[in-house]
Formats: structure tokens, sequence, C-alpha cells
């Protein structure tokens, strides 16, 4: 059974849970927004990919 299903006490917890992957995301994305065009290349990654992650909403995996 998914804990996101379970009553009482852990459905609280996977809701926080839940809550602190939303806002891990959004820091992640924030942070990632804030590389310039070297660190950037270091990941892997250009200003337009960078861009498009840093935009997505937090629930969006």
């Amino acid at each position: 059974m998914s804990k996101y299903l379970m009553p009482g006490t852990w459905s609280v917890m996977a809701l926080i849970d839940y809550l602190e992957q939303l806002e891990s995301r959004r820091q992640g994305r924030r942070l990632l927004a804030e590389l310039d065009e070297t660190q950037l290349r270091d990941i892997g990654l250009n200003r337009a990919d960078a861009d498009i992650e840093a935009q997505k909403l937090p629930w969006v995996a």
C-alpha cells in the first residue's frame, strides 16, 4: 500500500514528505537559474535547458 494512502498519521507524514519534495525542487530550480554559463557547462547544460527546467512548477518532476 502506498504511504500516501495510509490512514492516520502516516498520511500526514506523507503530506509533509511531499511538501518537502516540492520545496526542494523549488530551491534547486532557483539555484539552477542563478548559475552562470561556465557552471552550466560544467554540469552539461546550456542556458536554454536550464531556463526550461527552472521555469517548471514544483509539482512537475
